[in-house]
């Protein structure tokens, strides 16, 4: 099912796009309601010193399927990622660091740029995630992008609890949970409108309440928005074993990643074969799996 539904992705790739919502109860199609891929915003956050160990896996793979909706947040300019890209390289004026101040600088480019664009979807990732494009225009087809949807995966069991600092001097507590940016995570325009100047003063919220930027999306959405995190649960971070994810489930996942364990034991998808040593992000391996038709070089990547 999932291997025709990919086809028609990839046969539609440079040509009307064929995935329709479709409701639940009736099987019927709105016309206006129509999910495309060049509906959906994709943001990749990355910084300069990751472009060739992580970037380069990125745009060799999965970006192919989806270049003009694809754009690079970066500290850092570079002309080689400029051009294979086709100037979809936003540089930040953002640290390089891996700071709270810097992640949250990042995610408020995201969301002002996205604003801009006339894309129903906002979907953020980080530059450790494959991302399985015909799954997420296909999960996204399921939700209406005209009404407010805060969609990901927690990678905590319970809400987060705080004391809310936004209202000083009264001090109030809080729980909510929020979606993991690992595994990433996809908020509808009609949200991000509404979000309003909380999204161009994104930064200073997350200095606030001092809490990084997917957590600080999650208090924005769940707890100021009162819009709650739906969960997906084909959505993958590295902070889960995804040796789980074998390759009977492989082509319903929508996200997957890779991580080293303290005691050196790689954390990768349950494919047998992957030769980390020419593959370490297992993004080629992956792709060749996923789009033998079009992935490239796949006799590089694949044990035969």
């Amino acid at each position: 099912m999932f291997r025709y539904f990919g086809l028609l992705f990839l046969a539609s790739c440079h040509s009307s796009p064929l995935y329709k919502h479709t409701s639940e109860d009736d099987n019927t199609v709105d016309s206006q309601d129509l999910i495309t891929v060049n509906d959906i915003f994709i943001s990749v956050k990355t910084s300069g010193k990751f472009h060739q160990s992580r970037l380069s896996p990125i745009l060799d793979t999965w970006f192919t399927l989806a270049p003009s909706s694809t754009w690079i947040f970066s500290d850092t300019s570079d002309p080689d990622v400029t051009r294979r890209t086709e100037g979809h390289l936003i540089k930040t004026e953002c640290p390089s660091d891996h700071s709270r101040t810097s992640l949250c600088c990042k995610m408020e480019a995201e969301l002002t740029t996205f604003l801009t664009s006339d894309r129903s979807w906002f979907c953020h990732l980080d530059d450790d995630n494959y991302l399985n494009v015909p799954a997420l225009v296909k999960m996204l087809s399921s939700y209406s992008h005209k009404e407010e949807w805060y969609l990901g995966k927690a990678s905590i069991s319970a809400p987060l609890e705080m004391l809310d600092r936004s209202m000083l001097p009264e001090e109030r507590k809080v729980s909510f949970l929020f979606g993991t940016g690992g595994a990433g995570f996809c908020l509808s325009r009609p949200l991000v409108e509404r979000m309003g100047e909380l999204v161009n003063n994104f930064a200073m919220t997350g200095d606030t309440i001092r809490l990084p930027d997917d957590v600080t999306v999650g208090y924005i959405a769940e707890v100021l928005m009162g819009v709650p995190l739906t969960q997906v649960e084909t959505l993958h971070s590295h902070l889960e074993p995804l040796r789980r994810v074998d390759r009977d489930m492989l082509g319903e996942q929508i996200t997957l990643s890779y991580s080293t364990y303290e005691d050196g034991e790689k954390n990768v998808v349950g494919l047998e074969g992957i030769d980390l040593e020419r593959d370490p992000t297992t993004f080629y391996t992956l792709h060749c799996e996923l789009y033998p038709e079009v992935a490239k070089k796949c006799d590089l990547f694949q044990q035969r």
